[in-house]
């Protein structure tokens, strides 16, 4: 192997040491909303002590809807959807959830906190249990964002608040386990009496390979690039 192969290989497994890139599914871009703020069918949204809408030109970042989600005045409110994307049941290895936001305007006077959250439903079929809550400690602080495009915001999936579980803890193939993810929530806990507004759009699962995992995958590519020189 040449001087500067060598060199190269040394510099891209130093990259690879020092970071993981996250691999990512889409789940949810809010192009149906559900009738008359009814529970949703199959694929749609409605809110939970919000007011929501689509909204067609403002924080659209996949597809051709965003959601505009309006807080109220009560300090906790959610906004859910039963859609249930494969990658969701299809646990071990999903580890955070990734979204865009859209924030229109400044911090409304009077607004200290405001964080949001998952809660993720699901079902254990195997023992005749449906529509069970899990909500995760991790948010969001939009408080401490400004006006703008926000993407690829982050909620960790490690810890259940009640259970302290991961959802890879929660869901999964024994028979204790939770089989199949029902639905998903979004909360906002804030101020109560000040009304707060902004745009989500192109909700996606994620998780982060293992180190070893992407190590490897890495040194693939590297070596079939080296492989490939010497042939010429």
């Amino acid at each position: 192997m040449k001087k500067t192969a060598f060199l190269t290989l040394v510099a891209a497994v130093a990259a690879l040491s020092a970071g993981r890139a996250d691999a990512q599914a889409p789940v949810y871009s809010f192009e149906v909303i559900a009738p008359g703020g009814g529970p949703p069918g199959p694929d749609g949204f409605f809110g939970l002590g919000a007011t929501v809408s689509q909204e067609p030109t403002v924080g659209v970042t996949h597809l051709e809807n965003s959601m505009n989600y309006t807080a109220g005045n009560g300090g906790f409110v959610g906004v859910r959807t039963e859609i249930v994307p494969a990658t969701l049941n299809n646990p071990p290895g999903v580890t955070h959830v990734l979204l865009d936001m859209f924030i229109p305007s400044p911090m409304p006077v009077g607004l200290t906190f405001a964080d949001m959250g998952v809660t993720i439903f699901g079902h254990d079929i195997d023992n005749g249990v449906f529509g069970i809550q899990n909500q995760f400690t991790d948010t969001v602080s939009i408080a401490g964002l400004g006006p703008g495009q926000h993407n690829n915001l982050r909620i960790d999936l490690d810890s259940e608040f009640f259970s302290g579980q991961s959802f890879n803890d929660i869901f999964g193939n024994d028979t204790s386990d939770l089989d199949v993810a029902s639905a998903f929530q979004f909360y906002i806990s804030k101020n109560a009496g000040v009304p707060l507004t902004v745009y989500i759009d192109n909700v996606r699962l994620a998780n982060i390979p293992e180190p070893a995992t992407a190590m490897m995958l890495g040194l693939g590519a590297i070596v079939v690039g080296v492989s490939r020189r010497r042939r010429k």
